[in-house]
């Protein structure tokens, strides 16, 4: 496998820092920020896909006919049930505290 070289120049104490990182998760440098940029693009991806499924979470409407995989459909089951236990204890704060 033939893999074109670069070279970065860092400041030295993000060096360090990046070294320190490295050396807690026993890998050398270079394949640390390989890993950062990966989980990068998966968090990339992970974001789109809320930014999709987002219009769905507004509403209780049924999913089983839209065009979305079971996984998709379970994601938003569990973020509508999440959204709603957040509005119910802070409902619940709201009503301890008085400012209802």
């Amino acid at each position: 496998m033939n893999t074109e070289h670069v070279t970065l120049e860092l400041p030295g104490p993000l060096y360090e820092q990046l070294q320190a990182l490295a050396t807690t998760k026993e890998t050398d440098v270079v394949s640390f920020i390989g890993e950062l940029v990966t989980d990068a693009y998966k968090m990339k991806r992970g974001i789109e896909n809320v930014k999709l499924l987002a219009p769905f979470l507004k509403n209780d409407e049924d999913l089983e006919d839209l065009p979305l995989s079971d996984r998709q459909k379970e994601t938003i089951l569990l973020l509508r049930q999440n959204r709603k236990k957040m509005f119910e204890q802070e409902y619940a704060h709201q009503e301890r505290s008085g400012k209802l």
